[in-house]
């Protein structure tokens, strides 16, 4: 985890006292408050003096293990002496060189730290007062699915609460103690009575996200294989408003990731049933490293309960006209507690699934395409017994039989493809013009 630079570290480098300090004011009774605007901080290299008072012990901790400097303040300072505070967290600011000072007095406020930055270097005064965040403005939401991972959950929410404003777990009804663990870290959990599969816990994730009004979702998987420091790359392209929807592939670019080569090749298969189902070509179409725009969350519509999910997604995601793109991650499996699902499984449901779409949505390449082969074979194999017919004068009943067979079955295939077709393109004009 990136830490905020310790103040000995500060002060040995002139480059980190070319930018000002914040001066944060603890709030009582509320330390995670104070642990996320540090751990925000951290992310643009800005150094934060905690003002607190004496009761304020678990707050003061929590800041000093994250590179935080805590300042005692007078009895009478604190929330009912705001001035007071100022001055003093301006004073040690200064003493220990920094050029200006932003004050955030309530540290249940999120904030805009460019803003807020750009502020003090605007202004004659050394202490600018910060400027909050707009509900929604920036705010990134890291969602989790998680089923018995009490292995790794409480680690990961840790490492992801330094890259987002919030981080919620959706626990599917897991046996061990996941919720508990992820609570204690510090996320907001959301817990299914039963095991209802991944995808119910990402649908429940999407609702939450809309309701947050953030202006990222990102979803990650609660195994530790996914690194929280890989979110910046893919969430950028979201908050620069250049996709809707980012996957985190972990084969772009040739990399080598570790996968083992079984895995690999069914990974590949499912990508290209992906490709056909969706017309979306995608390098990783099984990641579960995402990020969501507001716009997304808000139209993906998804049904699937179980892993096939991700497939969904990119389908949904492509007939509603959202912006898909991928960016290179790193992934880690050593000491990672696996998947909760057998592989083989969760690749027959996924195959299941994705040639569903594609019997729905292009019944022409689902019936036709097979049906065109099953016809050239059956001609094909026809025509070998006519052609030994006419060389030995031998005739093959079997041979006249399975071509009559494969004929007729792959005329029929066509034919239920081009009417379905017909009546799938049908439907699409209707609706276009709803």
């Amino acid at each position: 985890m990136t830490e905020v630079p310790n103040l000995d570290d500060v002060v040995a480098s002139s480059e980190a006292l070319d930018r000002p300090a914040v001066g944060l004011v603890a709030p009582r009774g509320n330390p995670d408050a104070v642990a996320g605007t540090v751990l925000r901080a951290s992310r643009e290299g800005v150094h934060v003096f905690l003002g607190y008072e004496n009761e304020q012990r678990e707050a003061v901790e929590f800041a000093r293990e994250l590179g935080a400097t805590p300042v005692e303040l007078p009895d009478s300072a604190g929330d009912r002496d705001v001035d007071r505070a100022r001055r003093v967290l301006a004073g040690r600011a200064r003493e220990a060189g920094f050029p200006g000072l932003v004050f955030h007095g309530s540290a249940t406020d999120r904030i805009d730290f460019d803003r807020s930055l750009d502020a003090v270097h605007q202004s004659t005064s050394y202490v600018v007062e910060s400027v909050a965040q707009s509900d929604g403005d920036e705010a990134i939401l890291i969602g989790i699915p998680a089923y018995n991972e009490e292995v790794g959950i409480g680690s990961v929410v840790l490492a992801a609460r330094e890259f987002a404003d919030e981080v919620v777990v959706a626990d599917d009804g897991s046996t061990d103690m996941t919720a508990e663990l992820a609570r204690e870290a510090g996320a907001t959990v959301l817990e299914h009575g039963t095991n209802q599969g991944k995808g119910a816990a990402i649908r429940n994730l999407l609702a939450y996200a809309e309701e947050s009004d953030c202006a990222a979702l990102v979803l990650l998987d609660g195994d530790g294989q996914h690194l929280p420091e890989d979110v910046p790359t893919v969430v950028d392209p979201v908050l620069d408003g250049d996709a809707d929807l980012v996957i985190g592939s972990r084969y772009m670019d040739d990399r080598d990731d570790g996968t083992p080569l079984h895995r690999r090749a069914g990974q590949r298969v499912l990508d290209y049933l992906t490709i056909g189902s969706s017309k979306q070509k995608v390098t990783d179409s099984q990641s579960g490293f995402r990020a969501l725009s507001p716009a997304a969350v808000e139209r993906l519509s998804l049904e699937a309960d179980n892993f096939s999910v991700e497939s969904e997604m990119i389908d949904v995601a492509a007939r509603e006209g959202l912006d898909i793109q991928e960016e290179p991650i790193d992934v880690r499996y050593e000491g990672v507690d696996g998947q909760t699902q057998n592989p083989l499984r969760h690749g027959l449901e996924v195959v299941t699934f994705v040639l569903q779409l594609i019997r729905d949505r292009h019944p022409l390449l689902f019936f036709g395409f097979p049906g065109l082969v099953l016809t050239f074979v059956g001609v094909g194999y026809g025509l070998q017994g006519f052609i030994l017919y006419q060389q030995g004068g031998e005739f093959y009943p079997v041979k006249v039989w399975v071509s009559g067979f494969l004929v007729l079955i792959g005329a029929l295939g066509l034919f239920i493809g081009l009417v379905l077709n017909s009546i799938s393109n049908t439907i699409a004009r209707l609706q276009d013009g709803e």
